[in-house]
């Protein structure tokens, strides 16, 4: 992993992005979800990722991608993170700030194109 001039981590084909969120609740936290999106010249790739946790008043989680696998090139920011305590209640982070570009080759890493359409 390297990083831009911004400060962006870049990771490349075959790497593991490990992200560690820390967070806290009085009466522990259940579960963290993440969105991420990659809006792509022709398409937009969103890849969502969920960690349960054992209730622990403050804790990390840890959200994986495997980049290859999981990941296409481009660049990624975080939609959402989304914690949920031990009794229900629910926090959503909107666009937390958390960024980072995946490099590499295209080829054969791009779904289908849609030609046309029309209605019937």
């Amino acid at each position: 992993m390297e990083h831009t001039k911004h400060d962006v981590p870049v990771f490349e084909d075959g790497d593991t992005i490990r992200l560690e969120l820390r967070v806290g609740d009085d009466s522990g936290v259940a579960r963290v979800e993440t969105r991420f999106t990659n809006e792509g010249p022709e398409s937009i790739k969103s890849v969502y990722r969920s960690v349960d946790l054992h209730g622990e008043k403050d804790t990390v989680a840890v959200i994986e991608f495997r980049v290859g696998e999981d990941l296409s090139p481009g660049n990624y920011s975080c939609e959402y993170i989304a914690l949920t305590d031990n009794l229900g209640n629910r926090s959503v982070i909107a666009a937390p700030g958390i960024e980072f570009r995946v490099e590499g080759n295209l080829e054969d890493r791009q779904g289908p194109a849609l030609l046309d359409w029309s209605f019937a």
